[in-house]
């Protein structure tokens, strides 16, 4: 019952899976047959419509009489046959163009899986497919004698035997009738003299070990035999892939691993033998896969270092005759000219040996390294006998050749090295393809060596981020910088800026880190590495400039600039340290750095944009006066307790000086400052203009007094300082005006208004400062506040003043001067109406309102409110 229920099982399945299968395949290649059958049709009945057309016939000329026509005829112009014309495409878009068969040439990387299935669809599919179910049912038919004790075992086995052998013999006869199937015949009758041999030895224990090999042996080796007088393909592969299974399938799991390689390398022998009448790529490649991955498999789980021997020597004969040998009978079975090189034979023996290797050798010391490195001169040296060898036509054999050397060399640098040489290492060698490509202009491998330049920064990296001493990352940035700024170089020449610039750039930083180290080598202490390290990239500077003149290398000689942000950076972490040019021994630096950075402004400041000149310009300002200003910040703020008035007058006096400083090299037009005259008096002086600006409104405040010093009015560091301030403010305001007379004359009345009210400010300052001091008043808000003198003055005082604006408002008859006037006048009132009188009577009081009054009156009488310019105009007119 299960017999049957396990045959209706594969008709079922050969009903429902294979017949349709092979219906929808027959299908498919009849519609392409047809398709290609009406397109030469077509092209048949146009070349049967297409007419020759015939060629004029010229008429003869009629004789005539030379005295009746004076003048012959001319001779009518012959017209040619036009060339034909090219042949049609077809006009029906569901006609495909009839395209020239692809030739056999084997894909450089065509999968083993795709090959055998191509296989198994040429010829005649359905024989093979007949064979396979004979090779089923036979095995089932001896299983169900054996079940049922039908035949003796040994006649079995014996009738089974000579049926393949009958198979063999039938193929062997129609090998020239039907050549496709008598091969599937023959391969069938090896398949089961395989099974015979198999089950009588393993699974009825009537054969022993060595008769049973001896037997495969023979029937493995006819069936090559078979197939190399019959030139067949199917029938080599399944001899071989019986050969291959046979001691898998005699095994005894006695581990003899020598008779096991031993005997592969036998088949891999007979496999290149065979390559040697007949090259078929899928049998190389069925050796390729059972010889190393049942050698894979075997290494996983039975290889000891005790084995090293035996296994190194059948991994190199293995190798070489996949990974060499087989290779140069491909490309010798090939035509000349038309030669492809076999990827997978030329690339996977040597990937995957490595993978053993590494295996093999990872117990040794530098056991992995060293045969990395051997890999890579042995391939270095095939690729010279390949060139030798193959000199026309073999140049991707060459070329793959040498990159597998390159690649092993490359490999064995971080086996054999740690993080910071093999940085070197691999800068170096990337340098070196990249400029082996260069010179022959191969682009492919100037990329390749680009490549291992980054390959050798992320080791770089790797090892800065270990603890090592100066020395070593001094040699690593130095050697990384170098080959960086070679290869912008190198591909500057090329043409290809984007990849230049992102390799200058790189080199630079580690030239800069390079000399940081060399610092941190030769001196102690944060602050003196620092200042070195700024010296030397100073000195750098002029190296960039020269070397960018000498190779005519325009984006080198751009990196002299760098000292501008390294100025900055040292300048910061002085700051904070708080101490520039009187820190010590490490201000040198700025002997060289800022005498550097004005020189290369002074000579090549002209030849940059327009924007990128000033804004250095400016930046080297902004730096120079930072630094100043905290060198002045940190000795006020030193002063001793009294010595409020000499820091706030020190600060302003020197704001003053410096504004006025450079208002007269803008006027005598001394470099710098002629190069860009708007932009050092008015955007340079801004941050000047603003800390003075808000000194004049803070310092106010104080009360000018110096500790054991006598207060005089007018004669004191913050009266004069505040004058120089002032000073100094009235000189900016004529900048941007005298600069930038369109942009600013609309604000030019807004700046006049300011000072004034700054003027103001602190002439109301000086007066409380001498009223306070003479008049014994403490400097208190309430004791000031309080105080009638100071109350009475300031009222007079203020009342003066819009009295004096007012009257030269009048004189000027400007209606908006006399109305400022007024409100300071307004203010005046309300401050005798709300202060002066809350506090009750008084002779202060009496003099403050009668003074106002005074005032008042004499200020109607000669400053009267000057009329509206239309009303002025249109008087004018009317006169």
């Amino acid at each position: 019952m299960d017999e049957l229920l396990f045959l209706g099982s594969v008709i079922l399945f050969f009903a429902l899976v294979v017949v349709p299968a092979m219906a929808i395949i027959a299908i498919r290649r009849s519609g392409a047959v047809r398709d290609e059958l009406m397109a030469l049709r077509r092209r048949v009945e146009q070349l049967e419509q297409r007419k020759p057309e015939l060629a004029p016939v010229v008429q003869p000329t009629p004789t005539v009489q030379a005295a009746t026509v004076p003048r012959a005829a001319p001779e009518p112009a012959v017209v040619r046959a036009p060339p034909p014309a090219a042949e049609p495409k077809p006009e029906s878009a569901w006609l495909p163009a009839l395209k020239p068969l692809p030739e056999g040439k084997p894909s450089a990387f065509g999968g083993m899986v795709t090959s055998l299935v191509r296989w198994f669809m040429q010829g005649n599919p359905l024989a093979k497919l007949g064979i396979i179910l004979l090779f089923l049912g036979l095995s089932f038919l001896i299983r169900y004698s054996v079940e049922h004790q039908l035949l003796s075992l040994e006649l079995r086995l014996t009738f089974t035997a000579l049926a393949a052998v009958g198979l063999l013999a039938f193929g062997w006869f129609l090998r020239h009738k039907q050549r496709v199937y008598a091969l599937i015949l023959q391969g069938g009758g090896t398949g089961v003299l395989y099974l015979t041999v198999f089950g009588a030895f393993r699974l009825w224990n009537m054969l022993p070990v060595s008769l049973a090999f001896g037997l495969l042996v023979l029937i493995c080796a006819t069936s090559v035999g078979l197939a190399i007088l019959q030139k067949a393909l199917s029938l080599a592969m399944l001899a071989s892939l019986g050969g291959y299974l046979t001691p898998l399938l005699l095994s005894s799991g006695s581990g003899n691993y020598v008779a096991l390689f031993s005997f592969y390398l036998l088949l891999s022998v007979g496999i290149l033998a065979i390559s040697v009448w007949q090259h078929w790529r899928e049998l190389n490649l069925l050796g390729l896969l059972f010889t190393f991955g049942i050698g894979t498999l075997w290494g996983m789980q039975s290889y000891k270092p005790a084995f090293y021997l035996n296994s190194q020597l059948f991994l190199i004969a293995n190798i070489l005759l996949f990974g060499v040998l087989s290779v140069v009978l491909s490309l010798r079975a090939q035509n000349r000219g038309q030669r492809v090189v076999d990827g997978i034979l030329l690339f996977a023996p040597p990937l995957v040996g490595y993978g053993l290797q590494y295996g093999m050798t990872q117990h040794m010391a530098y056991g992995p390294a060293l045969s990395a490195l051997a890999y890579g001169g042995v391939y270095m040296l095939l690729a010279w006998l390949a060139l030798k060898r193959f000199s026309i036509g073999g140049k991707p054999l060459v070329l793959a050749a040498l990159a597998l050397g390159g690649a092993f060399a490359t490999l064995a640098i971080p086996l054999a090295l740690s993080a910071r040489w093999t940085a070197m290492a691999w800068a170096l060698e990337g340098l070196g393809v990249l400029w082996l490509g260069v010179q022959q202009q191969q682009r492919r491998m100037s990329v390749s060596g680009t490549v291992l330049l980054l390959l050798a920064l992320g080791s770089a990296i790797t090892a800065f981020m270990e603890p090592r001493n100066a020395l070593t990352m001094m040699m690593i940035a130095l050697v990384m910088s170098i080959c960086w700024l070679a290869a912008a170089w190198l591909w500057c020449a090329l043409q290809r800026r984007d990849v230049s610039w992102t390799l200058l750039a790189g080199g630079l930083c580690f030239w800069i880190v390079g000399l940081y180290q060399v610092s941190v080598l030769l001196l102690d202490g944060e602050a003196y590495v620092n200042a070195a390290t700024l010296a030397l990239i100073a000195v750098s500077a002029w190296v960039w400039r020269y070397g960018g003149k000498r190779l005519s290398w325009e984006a080198v000689g751009h990196a002299k600039w760098l000292l501008w942000p390294a100025i900055l950076l040292l300048l910061g972490f002085q700051v904070y340290h708080e101490g520039i040019f009187t820190a010590g021994w490490e201000s040198l630096a700025w002997l060289v750095a800022l005498p550097s950075a004005i020189l290369l402004l002074r000579r090549d400041g002209e030849q940059l944009p327009r924007m990128a000149s000033r804004s250095l310009h400016l930046s080297l300002f902004w730096m120079i006066l930072l630094a100043l200003a905290c060198e002045l910040f940190w000795f006020v703020w030193a002063l001793p307790w009294g010595m409020d008035a000499w820091m706030s007058g020190l600060v302003m006096a020197a704001g003053g000086v410096i504004v006025m400083l450079v208002d007269v090299a803008i006027r005598r037009q001394i470099w710098p400052f002629r190069v860009w005259p708007e932009g050092y008096g008015a955007l340079a002086m801004a941050p000047v203009a603003i800390v003075l600006l808000l000194l004049l409104i803070v310092a106010n405040m104080q009360d000018g007094v110096v500790f054991q010093q006598q207060y005089l009015p007018l004669i004191n560091p913050l009266e004069e300082g505040a004058a120089f301030a002032l000073l100094g403010l009235l000189i900016y305001s004529r900048f941007p005006v005298l600069l930038f007379p369109q942009r600013v004359a609309a604000f030019r009345r807004g700046m006049h208004i300011a000072l004034l009210a700054l003027s103001f400010w602190w002439l109301n300052g000086l007066l409380l400062r001498a009223l306070a001091h003479f008049g014994g008043v403490p400097w208190y808000l309430e004791s000031l506040w309080h105080s009638r003198l100071i109350q009475t003055t300031f009222a007079l005082f203020w009342m003066l003043t819009a009295l004096i604006v007012m009257l030269r408002a009048t004189r000027r008859a400007s209606r908006y001067e006399w109305l400022g006037g007024a409100v300071l006048l307004g203010v005046v009132i309300v401050k005798l109406l709300l202060v002066d009188s809350a506090r009750g009577g008084g002779l202060a009081r009496a003099i403050a309102f009668i003074g106002v009054a005074v005032l008042v009156l004499i200020i109607g009488y000669f400053s009267p409110l000057p009329p509206k310019a239309e009303a002025v105009k249109k008087a004018g007119e009317e006169e």
